[in-house]
This record gives structure tokens, C-alpha cells and sequence, in this order.
């Protein structure tokens, strides 16, 4: 494993190098006319020479550290923290191939094309990037499990590292899609026997790392958006004890390039798992933090019904557990809660939930996921999480895709006259402990001043989309992928089925309890 992290060291020794080559021409040079001119002659000479490479400088060869190119589409993208020093038509060498770069006068922009030219004279537009780029080389077709081993250059910003990655196939339904979302852990070594943390920008040091195809997104902005929103709605509320702690993941937009074939714009994004939101560890035998993970609709994750556990399977009701390591009595605790949300008389309902599952919480979520209508998120792509023993239990959403008018396929569904709810959400209506129904008003109030303004959310849907199109990572997506379209008319549309639905949970919200 080779990490590096050396652009100001790259452009420092380029220039050395090329300074003491361009001195050495000269010398040589003057050399060689000594005997033929006069002193006179030879300081023309010196001058001439020196005014014209000064002119020439943008022409000097480059040695790339890394750029990806691909053949069959005939593009190359560089990442824009390797062409800050570089101007004009530069002789660049990769991989011990000579190419000619023609760039603009000014510094190169991710806005525009650029041109790069092989030996035999192959074309390639050239794009810049400015979001992390993955490049991966493997010998083996990439499969659903288990992970096989690549290579891998990371390059954003100031680091390119060189490591080793297992990789595998991830999801459910996305598998059917031609564009695949992936699953990686990094390693220094090719054994894969230890790992090697990331450090990505805004984004937590882990080995562990999704990359997500977001290809049913008809924008490829549908999830990211939501992650955002959601980590601005809702905090940890013991982020006292754990101020590290996080309520959902962070995405950034990245390219992934493999075995030499573009394979479009992704989301890079971190695992919810007990290291981001930092539940306490298990001690011994004793179960503290827990985390499950909504995986199917089977009665339990949507509390509508309590199927039978059994503590030998690592699935139950819906659930698959992530964290502890099952014990021998893995879901004990889950299905207690489970059998207390649909069981429980309302005086003991009333009397406990507060301590049980985390009220902040559970009206943040069910808020968030109504106002991004996400219709699969009410027991399953859902996370329910303890930070420690005798604490309440709380939701982490997970799995966006389908939201702002669309479903998991990304249809285009266009309603936005329904109420999304679980059997805990109707319990909690129908019973309304602690004023939950007044608590659940409020925050959407509040919430609509804010976060849920309509301008103010249709504004970022804008934002999104210009930063995707100026930066021409849709035009290359759509090279890669010929259903890909992003016309204004997938923006027009979404930002109308935002304020329609906003409108619609206005009314619905201030009638609630009536």
C-alpha cells in the first residue's frame, strides 16, 4: 500500500526537474556556438533562448500521478487538484505513455472540455473533476459475496492513496440494474488480512465504504438530498456523552472508474453501523448498544404484527440484526418493545413509551419521511438503534431513493394527498401520551419555518441540479448510461410535487386529533 498525499511535492519537483533540464539546454547550447560567435552574438543568444522557453513553459512534459481514461468512450477524466499548475497544450506521461493536453490559457475549470491526444493521435474529451475519483483494477468478474480483491487509486483534492480493496455487489433489488452499487473495504495489502482507513472529506476515517449507483434516481440527487435534510432535521440525544455521535450518514457525489471503464457519478456514503452513532460497546455478556437493521416487511419491523422469535436465526419479524454479536438471546429485548407497542393497554402505553422509544425522534421521522413521501421506510430501509441498556430506542433512516415523487424503481408516482404511518406511529396518535399529537403539530410548524420551507427546499433542489450540470457530470453520465436524462422539465417536476405535498400536510397535520 502506498499512500500519498503530495500535490504541493508534485508540482514543487516538476519544477525543480524542469528548471535544471531547461538550464542545462541553454549551457549546452552556448557551448556548441562558443567558437563560432563573438561574445557579443552570445549574449543575443542567451537572451533569445531564455525569452523563448520562458514563452514555452506550458509545453514542458508532466509526469500525471493518476488520471482514468476510457477507450471506448473516448473520455478522460483528471482530477482538478493535478491541473492547478499547468496552461496551454502540456506533454503529460502516464503509465509511460506520452499524450498532449490542450488546456485553456486560464486554470482549468470543471466546466469546461479539454482535449487529450495519444501517440497515434486518438481524441479524447477531457473532463475535470472536482469530487473524489476511484479507480479500480480487478482480474475477476465482481460478485454478490464475497468481496474479491482489487486495486485502488483514490484521488481528491491533496491525497491520492494506492491501496488494495475487497469489493462486492450490494443490494437487493438494485442488483437487476445495469449500473451496480458497491460494497468496499480497504486493505494494505493484497492478504486482506488487516485495513486501511479513508479519510473522505466532511466524512468519517473508516475502511469501510458504499458506493452507491444511484442509478433508479432519475436526478441522482434524490438520496443525497434526504441524507442532508435528515442530519439537519434530527441530533443525537446523547450527543452530551458522545459528541461524535451522528442521527444518519454523510454522502459525497464521486466517479468510479473500473478496469479502464467509466462507470458513472456515484455516491460515496459511510455504513450505519455502531461506529457512527457511537452505541456503547457490548461489556461481556450484557447487551448495551443495539442496532437492527428494517430489511422486509414481516410483521414486526412495521409493527403490525409479533411473529414468534427464534434467538438461534440472525433475522426476525423483518429485522436482521447488525449489532452485538448475537448472543444467545439476541432479540429478547426487541421483541419485548415489539410486543409492548401492540399489546400494552393504554395506560401502560402512555405511562412508558417516552422511555422505551426516543419521542424526539420518532416525530422527526415520521415528519421527514412524510415530507419526502418515502412510502418503503416504514419498516423497512430503516434502522432501530439503543445507544445503551435501559435507554429508549430510536429510528436512523436509511435507503432514500424513493422519495420526492418517485418510488424505488424510479417511477414517477405523483401523489401527495396520503398520510404514511407504522403501527407505532397509529398507536401513538390513537393513544397521544404526553400531548404527542400537539408535540407533532408544533415541530412541523416549526419545521416549515425552516427546513421544510418550500421555497427554501426547492431552492436546494436547484442547487443540486445546476452543481451536477455545470460540472458536466451529467453530460458523462449520460455518455455511460443512454437512458439517463436530466432535462429541466425531472427538476420542474419535482420541485411541483414538493410544494403540493408540503401544501397537502399542512391541512393534514392541523387536523390531526380532530
Amino acid at each position: 500500500m502506498i499512500a500519498i498525499s503530495y500535490m504541493s511535492l508534485f508540482v514543487a519537483k516538476k519544477t525543480i526537474l524542469y528548471l535544471a533540464h531547461l538550464t542545462n539546454l541553454i549551457f549546452c547550447m552556448l557551448y556548441s556556438v562558443k567558437r563560432i560567435i563573438s561574445n557579443s552574438c552570445k549574449l543575443c543568444c542567451f537572451v533569445l533562448l531564455c525569452c523563448m522557453f520562458s514563452v514555452r513553459t506550458s509545453y514542458a512534459q508532466s509526469e500525471m500521478p493518476t488520471m482514468a481514461i476510457d477507450d471506448s468512450l473516448s473520455i478522460a477524466v483528471i482530477h482538478a487538484s493535478l491541473l492547478k499548475d499547468m496552461r496551454g497544450t502540456v506533454t503529460i506521461a502516464y503509465k509511460n505513455k506520452p499524450y498532449t493536453l490542450e488546456l485553456f490559457k486560464g486554470e482549468a475549470t470543471t466546466s469546461d472540455v479539454y482535449r487529450l491526444t495519444d501517440a497515434g493521435g486518438k481524441a479524447y474529451a477531457v473532463y475535470v473533476a472536482k469530487h473524489p475519483l476511484f479507480q479500480f483494477y480487478i482480474d475477476k468478474p465482481i460478485i454478490n459475496e464475497p468481496k474479491r480483491m482489487a486495486t485502488l487509486t483514490y484521488t481528491d483534492k491533496d491525497t491520492i492513496l494506492q491501496t488494495y480493496a475487497g469489493i462486492e455487489l450490494r443490494g437487493s433489488s438494485s442488483l437487476i440494474f445495469p449500473k451496480k452499487t458497491y460494497d468496499i473495504n480497504l486493505h494494505p495489502s493484497a492478504d486482506g488480512v488487516s485495513n486501511q482507513d479513508l479519510k473522505i472529506d466532511r466524512m468519517r476515517s473508516d475502511d469501510d465504504w458504499i458506493l452507491d449507483a444511484i442509478h433508479n434516481e432519475p436526478l441522482r440527487m434524490r438520496s443525497h438530498l434526504s441524507y442532508q435534510l435528515w442530519t439537519e432535521i434530527y441530533r443525537p440525544y446523547y450527543l452530551q456523552e458522545e459528541p461524535k455521535a451522528k442521527a444518519g450518514v454523510t454522502t459525497r457525489y464521486c466517479e468510479v472508474f473500473i478496469n479502464d471503464r467509466y462507470k458513472g457519478v456515484y455516491l460515496v456514503s459511510e455504513q450505519v453501523d455502531r461506529k457512527l452513532l457511537k452505541l456503547k460497546k457490548q461489556k461481556g455478556d450484557t447487551t448495551r448498544g443495539e442496532l437492527f437493521q428494517g430489511a422486509r416487511y414481516l410483521g414486526a419491523s412495521s409493527f403490525d404484527s409479533i411473529p414468534q422469535k427464534k434467538n438461534y436465526l440472525l433475522s426476525w419479524g423483518g429485522y436482521d440484526i447488525k449489532y452485538p454479536v448475537p448472543t444467545n438471546t439476541p432479540w429478547d429485548n426487541l421483541y419485548a418493545f415489539t410486543d409492548f407497542v401492540l399489546h400494552s393497554d393504554d395506560t401502560a402505553f402512555a405511562k412508558e413509551i417516552s422511555s422505551r422509544f426516543q419521542m424526539e425522534n420518532v416525530i422527526d421521522y415520521f415528519l421527514f419521511i412524510n415530507a419526502l413521501r418515502a412510502p418503503d421506510n416504514m419498516g423497512k430501509n430503516i434502522y432501530v438503534a439503543r445507544y445503551k441498556e435501559d435507554e429508549p430506542y430510536f429510528y436512523v433512516p436509511w435507503d432514500l431513493d424513493g422519495t420526492f415523487g418517485t418510488i424505488y424503481s424510479g417511477k414517477r408516482i405523483a401523489t401527495t394527498d396520503d398520510f404514511l404511518t407504522n403501527g407505532l406511529l397509529r398507536r401513538l396518535i390513537a393513544v397521544n401520551p404526553d400531548n404527542f399529537i400537539q408535540r407533532f403539530q408544533n415541530r412541523w410548524i416549526e419545521l416549515r419555518k425552516g427546513i421544510f420551507e418550500t421555497k427554501a427546499l426547492q431552492q436546494r433542489q436547484s442547487e443540486i441540479y445546476a452543481s451536477l450540470k455545470d460540472n458536466l457530470l451529467y453530460e458523462r453520465e449520460e455518455q455511460r448510461w443512454s437512458t439517463f436524462a436530466y432535462d429541466q422539465e425531472g427538476l420542474e417536476y419535482m420541485q411541483t410535487w414538493t410544494e403540493k405535498r408540503l401544501l397537502f400536510l399542512d391541512g393534514f397535520i392541523k387536523k390531526m386529533g380532530e
